[in-house]
């Protein structure tokens, strides 16, 4: 086993974390490739490896996001111990997915499908009363697009969307509709 990539501090002081993700991983196949003969250079021209990369790392900062509006929601209501504190747990079997839960309420946020981002509110009081028939699932999908040059952007109806945006609105929402659950 290799040891991790140690990223200089004063590169980290001056650079967003974004930028490390597929600097680390082109050190690390570099390495491979000296290491064992063989690396993957290539995965950066396939568009479907570029997605899945793109989603973990966008699911990882969603998740930090709500981690961060959790933690200083709770705080500012006086810990996370107190009744109807909001708790994140990770769904079971899934790279990234991951639930917030308050009360009989969750937000679901999920990766349905190749670039494709779910958040869903679910009302668990509902879940055993008679099955609505539907044709379209439901909650807002961000949808991922690539320009040139394999620029990424998660989209909400063909517009580009900023991560801090999406969390404050859909933190506030999922607030708003546990708090009367």
């Amino acid at each position: 086993m290799q040891p991790e990539i140690q990223v200089p501090r004063q590169v980290l002081a001056s650079r967003p974390s974004k930028d490390q993700h597929w600097l680390k991983r082109l050190v690390e196949n570099e390495a491979e490739l000296l290491r064992s003969g063989s690396g993957d250079f290539l995965s950066h021209q396939d568009h479907r490896k570029v997605v899945e990369d793109a989603t973990l790392e966008f699911m990882n900062e969603l998740r930090e996001e709500f981690l961060a509006c959790v933690d200083l929601f709770n705080a500012y209501r006086g810990g996370s111990h107190l009744p109807n504190s909001v708790k994140v747990f990770n769904i079971s079997n899934t790279a990234s997915d991951f639930i917030l839960f308050r009360n009989t309420m969750k937000l679901v946020v999920s990766n349905p499908a190749l670039g494709v981002i779910n958040f869903a509110f679910v009302n668990r009081s509902n879940g055993f009363s008679k099955p609505t028939v539907k044709t379209k699932r439901e909650g807002y999908d961000l949808i991922a697009q690539i320009y040139p040059f394999n620029d990424l952007a998660w989209t909400f109806h063909g517009e580009r969307i900023r991560v801090e945006a999406v969390v404050r609105y859909l933190f506030t929402e999922f607030v708003k509709s546990s708090a009367i659950s």
